[in-house]
């Protein structure tokens, strides 16, 4: 089945499913440097991967909006406690963890190597109608992507690529080959002076480690259909 997919900026993403469900990935659309697209005014369902200001700056607002926030306990607390996120928006999971948010739609927590303000971080893998994403978050690199990309069919990998914070290009290239992906698309670079500002050697990387792995680089609002 067919799966929209939209790169905002950053971490952030949108998918689109066959049947029109909305799954926004750490929304950060207002005051981010990058992102063109205004805060959506609804969405079915966001995915937060950790607690950092760069990936959880919308979250709240699309909660009181309507949508269904997937978080950690720990975050889903903080959401409603210190800005206002409605009680009954926040759907706890964690770790390991499989939620069913359709029929057409279920996600699995996955680590990653992080810090975060609460909880801890997390990647997601997605799978929509006969379609699988995994969003890394943010993460170093860890041999145990490898197991999921035994586990899952991994049709694209969102892999951050900025270094710094996150792990570099090279990195990500090996990731990309643990999850055996089929298309591997960078995010979290260009966004601060600090990150990398090119996917040139992202793409140059998984060459020579992920050759199978096509590369899918987005400008930002651009958006593709698998």
């Amino acid at each position: 089945m067919a799966l929209e997919v939209k790169w905002v900026g950053h971490a952030t993403f949108e998918l689109r499913t066959a049947s029109g469900r909305t799954v926004v990935i750490d929304p950060w659309y207002t005051g981010s440097p990058v992102a063109k697209d205004p805060l959506p005014d609804r969405v079915d369902f966001v995915l937060l991967t950790h607690d950092h200001f760069d990936h959880v700056k919308d979250v709240a607002e699309l909660a009181r909006r309507g949508a269904k926030v997937v978080t950690q306990p720990e975050t889903g607390a903080r959401l409603k406690r210190e800005e206002g996120a409605p009680e009954d928006r926040i759907l706890d999971m964690n770790l390991g963890g499989t939620v069913s948010l359709a029929d057409d739609l279920q996600v699995t927590m996955i680590p990653a190597l992080h810090t975060s303000n609460t909880g801890v971080p997390s990647g997601y893998i997605v799978r929509a109608g006969g379609f699988t994403v995994a969003h890394l978050g943010d993460t170093a690199l860890f041999r145990d992507l490898e197991l999921y990309g035994e586990m899952y069919p991994i049709d694209l990998a969102l892999v951050p690529i900025g270094d710094h914070y996150t792990m570099g290009p090279r990195a990500a290239a090996r990731a990309v080959a643990f999850l055996k992906a089929r298309v591997a698309a960078p995010m979290h670079y260009r966004t601060f002076p600090v990150l990398a500002r090119s996917a040139e050697p992202f793409v140059a990387a998984l060459k020579d480690l992920a050759p199978k792995a096509a590369p899918w680089v987005p400008e930002i609002g651009e958006s593709r259909t698998f």
